[in-house]
């Protein structure tokens, strides 16, 4: 049940570029190659994070994880673009810098077109940079070794991303994986929103 005012899920922001995926639905793609990506406008409308605690210790790694969607579907029936970031205060101590989000980052992205492509083979991973203008109550470089998000706390970043066919560069040639991506593009985009607490928010 969504609540009144300020719900579960309100916020702002956009997600704007270019995708191609193959195969985008049962008989066809979306693009016509990685060359020739499509444009693609997500204009989210849903907006949630899970803070994610560690246990209590002297050096805790509190986690965070967010999701961003057109509407409040489920995650089966909506395009979704989510987050995880594995370490609050490595993000809370770089408010105002450009960080990057990759691989073998503190934060990694994903895109999952579960809504305008259902057939797509591979997950789509984002590679680039990330910039947070507001990350709760962060102010570096006063921020203190426990930090952690908490409801009601306010989380306003932008982005750029590259989207990475992983499987095709890591493995491609490797049995029987393409060389060539099944996906690709450019997104760049933004959110602005408050943690609510919430059924809704539970499951990014």
């Amino acid at each position: 049940m969504m609540l009144a005012g300020c719900s579960v899920g309100a916020g702002k922001g956009n997600l704007d570029g270019t995708l191609f995926v193959r195969p985008c639905t049962g008989d066809s793609d979306y693009g016509s190659s990685p060359a020739a990506p499509q444009p693609y406008h997500m204009n989210p409308q849903f907006f949630v994070a899970a803070p994610i605690d560690d246990f209590p210790g002297p050096h805790p790694v509190n986690r965070l994880s967010v999701r961003v969607q057109p509407s409040g579907n489920r995650l089966e029936e909506a395009d979704v673009m989510s987050m995880v970031i594995a370490n609050c205060l490595e993000v809370a101590q770089t408010v105002g810098q450009a960080i990057d989000v990759g691989p073998a980052t503190n934060v990694r992205a994903t895109l999952n077109l579960n809504a305008s492509c259902p057939a797509a083979s591979v997950e789509m991973e984002l590679d680039g940079t990330l910039t947070w203008t507001r990350f709760g109550t962060a102010t570096p470089p006063n921020v203190p070794n426990d930090f952690r998000i908490n409801f009601d706390d306010p989380l306003t970043a932008t982005f750029s991303f590259d989207v990475v066919d992983r499987r095709a560069l890591t493995l491609g040639g490797v049995g029987g994986v393409p060389t060539d991506p099944s996906v690709a593009g450019h997104l760049d985009g933004s959110f602005d929103f408050v943690v609510r607490q919430g059924r809704a928010a539970q499951s990014p």
